[in-house]
């Protein structure tokens, strides 16, 4: 009788060591796996940070290059208008000099010419002074 005894007590022994056993092994199983769905989603909200802030780079981006689209045209516009001054500033020196072609053999030329040029000079000069994006001096 003390043998069933002594075999039931070690029985309940070898049972509660296995249950401990299990236990621990499930505890600790469960810690790793905690561990391992925080660290995932702490890497997947880095990730996420990261995404959010290269968005708003390229966002920033296209918002530059459309203001280089828009600062290039107004660049094209200014650069034409500069063109299209200098051609009809060209047209109105050549036309005048034609008129006094013969007077000029002598050195000689027509006050309304000299005035030309020397508007032309000053404005030549303030749009020298004032840069490409400024307004185009008007014709005096």
């Amino acid at each position: 009788m003390i043998n069933r005894i002594l075999i039931a007590l070690s029985a309940l022994a070898g049972l509660g060591i296995a249950l401990a056993v299990t236990w621990l092994l499930a505890a600790s199983t469960a810690y790793d796996l905690g561990y391992a769905e925080g660290k995932a989603a702490a890497a997947e909200a880095c990730q996420q940070a990261q995404l959010d802030a290269l968005e708003g780079v390229i966002d920033s981006t296209k918002g530059l290059i459309a203001d280089a689209n828009n600062a290039s045209q107004e660049l094209g516009k200014t650069i034409s208008a500069r063109r299209q001054a200098d051609a009809q500033t060209t047209k109105e020196i050549r036309h005048a000099l034609a008129t006094t072609a013969p007077e000029r053999a002598g050195c000689v030329f027509d006050a309304g010419v000299m005035q030309q040029l020397d508007n032309a000079r000053s404005r030549a000069a303030e749009a020298a002074a004032s840069g490409v994006r400024a307004a185009m001096p008007t014709a005096r």
